[in-house]
């Protein structure tokens, strides 16, 4: 009879352990109003002309006079086309990033394609000069979703425009993926002028920024 109780009180013991893990991982998921971050999804899908090139495109924190921070990992997002940590979603053109950022004002800073052919690399720069630029803002604790936005070639200049932002999009990502728990926020973004002084983002890349 003992043992009986013993082995309950141990099956028991289990099945809280066990409950306490799936609530662990599901706390790892972002939960919109609670945390003191914020949460990005944007769709990206190269035009059908253009499909070979790896596009970035680069959106970077405003500060408080509205000029572009600091380039880091706090102040920008970057969403990537044939990127690994994508999702994607049978029927629905290109792939879906999905990040936790700083909130704050965001702005297009530019966009990047690179190709390679053998042992050549091919790139073209797409950095905005403006001033006038696409851009939105995300609070603490919110989740917005930007559309889908296309990547294309002209000549030699990388370029993005918005192609859709549909909620039904926004729900299959949802459905798939799982990322947060609460709403998310459809957000359409907003023209903002932001001064550019484009340099190269570092000695050893051909890659532009403002």
């Amino acid at each position: 009879m003992r043992l009986l109780i013993v082995a309950r009180v141990v099956g028991m013991a289990l099945g809280a352990l066990l409950v306490a893990q799936c609530a662990s991982r599901e706390d790892d998921r972002f939960h919109v109003g609670q945390s003191p971050r914020a949460f990005v999804i944007i769709g990206v899908a190269e035009a059908a002309t253009n499909t070979e090139p790896n596009y970035t495109m680069l959106w970077r924190r405003l500060d408080a006079a509205g000029r572009f921070d600091p380039y880091d990992d706090d102040t920008i997002f970057q969403p990537r086309t044939h990127s690994r940590n994508s999702v994607r979603i049978r029927g629905i053109p290109g792939e879906f990033a999905l990040a936790e950022v700083e909130p704050g004002i965001y702005a297009l800073d530019s966009v990047f394609a690179l190709e390679r052919a053998g042992e050549v690399n091919y790139s073209a720069n797409g950095v905005i000069t403006g001033p006038e630029r696409p851009s939105f803002e995300v609070r603490p604790g919110e989740a917005v979703y930007l559309g889908i936005w296309q990547m294309d070639l002209e000549d030699v200049t990388a370029v993005t425009r918005p192609w859709r932002l549909d909620q039904s999009d926004l729900r299959a990502v949802l459905r798939q993926a799982d990322p947060l728990v609460g709403d998310v926020r459809v957000r359409e973004t907003q023209t903002r002028a932001v001064v550019c002084e484009p340099r190269r983002l570092n000695a050893n890349s051909q890659r532009q920024i403002c």
